[in-house]
């Protein structure tokens, strides 16, 4: 349950155990604290002064001289003056927080738990200042004392009561200023609030002694419920800002209903509705320059989204916080960055308030003490709102807006631009490599083999199989695919297996019998040839066909006659013409056919004269008389049985003139001498009979003719009928044997190979064909086995190119076709793909031109529309009376102008809250700072987390839960949470939640992840060339100056010493750091130097030789040790390992906080420091460690770094960059470039990947080159490689030019690219 783990995050924090020093002291922290009794008339005062001089609250209150030579207690006093005083000053630059106080009075007993207290009731925050050879107290008016939380919380605990909210008033700033008034106001309060013994010890004007206990003899003598005040008096370090954070998770553990961490990030931290899914470049306002890195995590927040930043050394994570803060603030949102350390929000701060935003930012390290700064702010911003208003009236924000879209517009389309180019350059879904690669391969101008009709089935991936079975193909295709090759047309082998080179032999032979059967059976034909035998066997079925219809006798004497004549002089249609009217005459009325011939016209006229007997009246007068002429006629019609009418006159007519047409048909078809027309008187049955069997006779030759000269060796010789028929009937007896033999034949050989082999003049090839068949069997088998495998547009393409290259070998004909296979797809991905042509011509180079420019003027430009916005939102909607009087605001200038009674921040945040943030929309504070300040709930659109990975969890967490969306920036590289001035409580429970340390590593596991890379910090590549190696995996991107590469400078000093190692400190050694200090600020008076040490003892001793030292100008020194150290950054850093050899020689020393877990981080964050050198001075070589020493991380990296800087000092290559993966070696232009370069001097450039090439001049680096290389593969997006890498040329002197893979192709010269 989420519960369990918010009591374990509050069992850290609040420690109400003795181990918890603002509760339980049973002695002083010597190195941290001081007795105020010990001051007892040192001064000339009695201890007890300086109570009073603070009850009074009088400014400034003297201590003891800084030094006394005839008292030795004042020396030593003042000694621990010094200490106290750098560890405060360490605290407040860390954390920001004012830690020093004086305690009094002390709370002294066992509460009702069991409890044992010894506490301060009062803290009082006082300031510890060295003042004309004095150690004076300073106290602030606007920094009142007030009560200690953590015995308030210790009692509510204890008592089961609600502890004391002292939150919105504090009720010691109303408390007299006299002593004694002082006193009785605190019994009155005391009584009301607390059971607790207010002793007459304390009206004495005197302190008591600080007792020196321990926690055993005060369990023994302090009574269980009995507490008391006591007139003790610390002077030291307390932090006290945890108690706030305990509250938070009181609350939590009280409202909360989630069950897991896990769900509470949802309901707090996913997209909610409104981000845009797809952020445009108009919706973005980056005030200050970014790379690729940067802005993905700043789309991604403005997506919605919640995410952790990994941010190494350098690589400007600040800048990006600050980038976020003021694209968030301009468009009404609220922000908070948060951090555990002091530097980190005062480096936001600064850089947002050189843009002139300071305004607008409330940044808060100690919540009291900053509450009069604050407050006299939020009044300068309420009198500001005029001005405001004036400046943006002044502005014409219309067209800032008009412009600041267009130049967005412009980028988006020019970074579309160079994008397309990239997706074109790289994909690889057309033909499976990138047309990169196909350009680099090949020329535009190189012979080819044209594969345009073929390539679209042939991507690259298929390639090597294709060219495997290219090659294996064209070794059997150049024997057996020979247009003189017997085996050019056979069936597969594939399946063949040795068995079947058997029946090859016997096939042969079979086939070599029959052909000798077939030649000697038509031997006696003239015009038989064997290649007859096959035609024919097409033809068989007519052949069939014409046995049959030869197979009727009369059919068979037609025939004979027909073959006594040329057919070719037989008139069918004439033929058909004829007998089809004789057959129409003897099928209709029928022929007269019992008169003669002669005897047919008469008998016509008399019959014809019959009819027109009754057409005139005189003939049917005379018919009696006429009668008799017409007997013949009478008779006629009684032979063919017709009536003597005029029915059957009209019929004897018809058969009449019937006859008459037959004679004629007849008398034409008999002078054909070939027909055997059937003898007179005939029917049609009979006719019919002989005109079937003619016409058949005729469709047989016809079939004969229509073979043509195959089929005409069948006639030859022939006169008879009888005996065509029997050549016929033989030749298609041989035809069905050989159609019984051919299916097995084709079993083994194809229709054209058996043709072949009847085809031969001798059986002599045959014979061959068996011999050479046993060589070459194998070599059949396995080419068609390939042959089956390919495919058939494949196999066409294959015997394509060996057609057109029969005589070249294999290696030619391979680039032949890839030239061919890389042009076509080049030539059909540039259709696709416009932009790959455009960008060899002028139009990128302006394209890219302007890319850069717009760039760099919308950074300028949002800085002018984020202020406008920001002011605006000052005085949108504000509220006046009806006298005029401005309402809003009104009672919070009030409220932050008061004398008395003033409210605390975080009173006048929940009553003010919306003013408040209008004026001030963006707040930087520690977690615990936040927690004293703003109420548990999303106050805030964006809560931003710098430092995180030195945040403990328990701190973190809160903090988070004030905004809607989170960025939790840091470094796991670097130091992990540590504080050295409290004691960390562990709790039950086991996991994810419970085992992780820092507030990085929690929302790692929670969150998106974004790493930055690009390293900014160091000068020179080898500064930051260590760690990138050792803890960054070479991930790392930077780039030097170009005039610092062509004049180096040392980026290391190396000084060795004979330093001994006693009392945990190297004296030699810091007598050396001093003479560099001294060397450093006369060569280079403008820079900074920071010291850095290994050890905190070692890192005082610095201290205080450099304030002996007067030549040294403090201001441009800072001293820390590694504990400290993050989130600086110094011009030249000066390293004191410390660590030496003992007075014996012996290496002893357990290395501090370097060997503790973390220890190498620590040093990780040491070496990062330096912008333009490091000197490290050491009493220790990389030879002197020990084995035993080296199986801790942190020495052995410690060891490996001295190492390093030996290598480098000494001018040797400490070994390269960890091997990236990149992108394929033989798609890169540069190395095609180095290897053209005769006409010029080029070089890899190994110290940044934001160049790809080195041009030289007379050995002096010249110019940058930039190729469309692994730089723009591995790019976040076009923009990063076509601006912001240009863009960094640009600020480190680098003039550069762009050469593109297609120029390459198309043979540029690169002398024209350089000029």
């Amino acid at each position: 349950m989420l519960k369990d783990i918010f009591q374990v995050y509050l069992n850290r924090l609040v420690d109400l155990s003795s181990r918890n020093r603002s509760l339980y002291l049973s002695n002083l922290i010597i190195s941290q604290m001081v007795d105020l009794n010990d001051f007892n008339f040192l001064n000339h005062q009695p201890s007890y002064f300086y109570i009073e001089q603070l009850l009074e609250k009088n400014r400034s209150i003297p201590l003891i001289p800084l030094a006394d030579a005839r008292d030795e207690k004042v020396n030593v006093i003042s000694k621990r003056l010094a200490r106290i005083l750098s560890l405060a000053e360490t605290a407040e630059s860390e954390t920001g927080e004012k830690s020093l106080f004086v305690g009094w009075p002390f709370v002294e007993g066992k509460l009702i738990n069991d409890q044992v207290v010894r506490c301060p009731l009062i803290f009082f925050p006082i300031e510890l200042v060295r003042q004309s050879e004095t150690w004076v107290l300073k106290q602030s008016k606007t920094y009142p004392p007030f009560f200690n939380k953590n015995f308030f919380l210790a009692y509510s605990h204890a008592y089961g009561t609600e502890p004391l909210n002292f939150e919105e008033e504090n009720p010691l700033e109303v408390f007299p200023n006299d002593q004694v008034g002082f006193l009785n106001e605190l019994y009155r309060f005391l009584k009301k609030e607390l059971v607790i013994n207010f002793t007459s010890e304390l009206y004495e004007n005197r302190l008591k002694n600080f007792p020196n206990s321990s926690k055993s003899l005060d369990d023994e003598r302090l009574e269980l419920g009995k507490l008391k005040l006591m007139p003790y008096s610390i002077l030291g370090l307390f932090s006290q800002k945890t108690s706030f954070l305990i509250q938070d998770y009181e609350s939590l553990l009280k409202d909360n209903d989630f069950d897991s961490l896990e769900d509470i990030f949802y309901h707090h931290f996913a997209p909610q509705e409104g981000f845009p899914i797809s952020v445009r470049e108009d919706q973005l306002y980056s005030c200050f320059p970014l790379d690729a890195y940067q802005e993905r995590v700043l789309k991604a927040v403005r997506s919605g989204k919640s995410v952790v930043v990994e941010g190494p050394p350098g690589t400007g994570k600040s800048q990006l916080i600050s980038n976020l803060a003021l694209d968030y603030i301009s468009r009404g949102k609220k922000v908070l960055v948060v951090s555990q350390k002091r530097v980190a929000l005062d480096v936001v701060f600064q850089r947002l308030s050189e843009l002139g935003f300071g305004d607008f930012l409330a940044l808060v390290h100690d919540f009291r003490a900053d509450r009069k700064e604050l407050f006299q702010k939020i009044q300068s911003q309420i009198e500001a709102i005029d001005k405001y208003e004036e400046m943006n009236r002044s502005i014409d924000s219309i067209q800032l807006e008009r412009q600041f879209f267009q130049l967005s517009k412009r980028i988006e389309n020019n970074a579309e631009f160079f994008d397309n180019y990239k997706k074109a350059l790289f994909n690889t879904e057309e033909c499976d490599l990138p047309i990169k690669s196909l350009y680099l391969e090949s020329k535009f101008s190189e012979e080819h083999f044209d594969l345009r009709q073929f390539y679209k089935k042939l991507t690259f991936n298929k390639v090597d199989s294709f060219l495997r079975n290219l090659k294996i193909y064209g070794i059997y295709y150049k024997k057996y695919q020979r247009n003189d090759s017997f085996w050019l047309h056979r069936d597969s082998f594939s399946l063949f297996s040795p068995q079947t080179l058997l029946r090859f032999q016997e096939t042969f032979d079979e086939i070599e019998a029959f052909k000798s059967k077939i030649i000697n059976n038509y031997h006696q034909c003239s015009r038989f040839d064997i290649s007859y035998l096959f035609t024919l066997y097409e033809r068989h079925e007519s052949l069939k066909e014409c046995f049959l219809l030869l197979s009727q006798k009369d059919t068979l004497n037609a025939f004979s006659k027909i073959l006594k004549v040329d057919f070719s002089e037989i008139d069918l249609p004439w033929l058909d013409k004829k007998i089809s009217a004789i057959k129409l005459m003897l099928s209709e009325y029928g022929v007269e056919w019992t008169s003669n011939d002669d005897e047919v016209e008469s008998y016509l006229k008399l019959s014809l004269e019959y009819q027109e007997r009754r057409r005139e009246l005189v003939n049917v007068f005379l018919w009696p008389w006429k009668k008799k002429k017409f007997m013949p006629l009478f008779h006629l019609l009684d032979k063919n049985s017709l009536t003597q009418d005029d029915f059957g006159n009209e019929t004897i007519v018809k058969k009449l003139e019937n006859r008459l047409n037959v004679n004629h048909q007849y008398t034409l078809l008999s002078q054909k001498t070939w027909l055997d027309l059937p003898g007179k008187p005939f029917d049609f049955v009979q006719f019919n009979h002989f005109a079937i069997s003619l016409f058949k006779a005729i469709d047989a030759m016809e079939i004969i003719q229509n073979l043509g000269e195959d089929g005409k060796f069948l006639l030859d010789q022939i006169s008879e009928g009888e005996e065509f028929l029997m050549r016929l009937g033989t030749f298609l007896s041989d035809l069905g044997e050989l159609e019984k033999r051919l299916p097995y034949w084709h079993l083994l050989f194809s229709k054209v190979q058996v043709q072949h082999l009847f085809l031969q003049n001798s059986g002599k090839e045959i014979a061959s064909l068996k011999e050479e068949l046993k060589l070459i069997f194998d070599d059949l088998v396995a080419f068609d086995a390939l042959r089956d495998q390919i495919q058939a547009d494949e196999k066409e393409l294959i015997e394509k190119i060996w057609d057109n290259y029969p005589d070249q070998d294999f290696e030619i004909v391979k680039e032949k076709f890839l030239s061919g296979l890389r042009l076509a797809w080049i030539e059909h991905i540039e259709l696709k793909y416009p932009v790959l042509k455009e960008i060899s011509t002028p139009k990128a180079q302006h394209i890219q031109e302007e890319l850069v420019a717009d760039v760099i003027e919308k950074w300028k430009l949002s800085k002018f529309i984020s202020a406008l916005r920001v002011r605006e939102r000052t005085f949108n909607s504000l509220e006046y009376n009806r006298l005029g009087n401005l309402l809003t605001y009104r009672e919070l200038s009030h409220q932050v102008n008061k004398k008395k009674k003033i409210w605390t921040v975080k009173k006048v945040l929940e009553a003010y809250e919306e003013e408040v943030f209008k004026l001030m929309p963006c707040w930087l504070a520690s977690p615990e700072t936040v927690s004293a300040l703003f109420p548990l709930k999303q106050s805030f659109d964006l809560v931003i987390f710098d430092e995180s990975s030195q945040c403990f969890v328990e701190k973190g967490f809160p903090a988070m839960l004030r905004g809607k969306q989170v960025v939790i920036a840091g470094d796991s590289k670097q130091l992990q949470p540590f504080d050295l001035y409290t004691i960390r409580m562990d709790g039950e429970g086991e996991g994810l939640e419970y085992d992780t340390v820092s507030l990085l590593e929690l929302c790692s596991k929670y969150f998106e992840r974004y790493w930055l890379q690009g390293h900014y910090r160091s000068s020179q590549a080898n500064l930051i060339q260590f760690s990138n190696m050792n803890f960054y995996e070479g991930k790392l991107s930077m780039l030097p100056d170009r005039n610092l590469m062509n004049h180096p400078q040392d980026a290391f000093r190396m000084i060795k010493v004979d330093g001994i190692w006693e009392f945990q400190t190297n004296v030699n050694e810091a007598e050396e750091v001093i003479k560099e200090i001294r060397f450093l600020q006369k060569k280079f008076p403008r820079d900074n130097i920071g010291i850095i040490t290994f050890n905190f003892f070692q890192m005082e001793l610095i201290q205080e030789m450099v304030l002996e030292d007067t030549e040294i100008n403090l201001r441009n020194v800072k001293i820390k040790n590694i504990e400290n150290v993050q989130g600086d950054e110094f011009d030249r850093v000066v390293f004191s390992i410390g660590y030496a050899k003992n007075k014996s020689g012996r290496l002893i020393a357990n290395f501090g906080l370097l060997s503790k877990s973390g220890g190498i981080n620590r040093l990780n964050v040491a070496i990062t420091r330096a912008r333009k050198s490091i000197t490290l001075i050491t009493s220790l070589s990389s030879r002197d460690f020990k084995q035993d020493q080296l199986k801790n991380p942190g020495v052995e990296m410690l060891k490996n770094y001295i190492e390093f800087v030996e290598n480098i000092v000494q001018g040797k290559v400490y070994g390269n960059e960890i091997e990236q993966k990149t992108y394929n070696s033989r798609w890169l232009l540069k190395l095609k470039l180095l290897e053209d370069s005769s006409n010029f001097e080029l070089k890899p450039f190994k110290d940044s990947k934001w160049m790809d090439l080195a041009l030289l001049e007379s050995g002096q680096y010249a110019k940058a080159i930039l190729t469309d290389d692994d730089r723009l593969h591995s790019s976040y997006g076009a923009k990063e490689a076509f601006a912001y890498h240009p863009i960094q040329l640009q600020e480190k002197n680098w003039p550069f030019s762009l050469f593109f893979s297609r120029q390459y192709w198309l043979g540029k010269d690169f002398d024209e690219i350089l000029d």
